[in-house]
């Protein structure tokens, strides 16, 4: 039987490994974004994230989401022997974890911004066009 230290070993290993966790990091991601999109709004800073909102479906954000993830794992894995691949892996798992982080302290935040959601829900100029909602 395979030890864990041993797998460890593998790069091709542990960039799949790096592929799954970036994958969960990514789905929860998604679905924080979706939940807030659908039902209160939030304030978007990416300018990319933004215009695929304003298309206006769910269906577009989440394939646009799930797209760029698939095309970045796909390519990991391919180069999963590679230290390069290992190198962009770390990396993505660091972003996405960061990320992860953030919507911890935006959803911790979001009781202190209340009156802000309120006027810029009401209003979207107010909101220098970060405000996205889906609806």
């Amino acid at each position: 039987m395979v030890r864990l230290p041993q797998l460890l070993r593998s790069r091709p290993f542990r960039i799949v490994l790096l592929i799954a966790i970036g994958w969960v990091l990514g789905l929860t991601d998604l679905a924080m974004t979706l939940t807030y999109l659908m039902n209160i709004g939030l304030f978007e800073g990416n300018p990319l994230a933004r215009w695929v909102i304003a298309m206006g479906s769910p269906a577009i954000v989440a394939g646009f989401k799930l797209a760029t993830m698939v095309v970045s794992s796909s390519i990991l894995f391919w180069q999963r022997r590679r230290w390069q691949a290992e190198i962009g892996a770390i990396l993505a798992v660091i972003v996405l974890g960061k990320l992860t982080f953030q919507w911890f302290g935006y959803i911790d935040m979001s009781s202190d911004m209340t009156h802000a959601i309120t006027i810029v829900a009401a209003d979207p100029a107010q909101s220098d066009g970060l405000w996205a909602t889906l609806r």
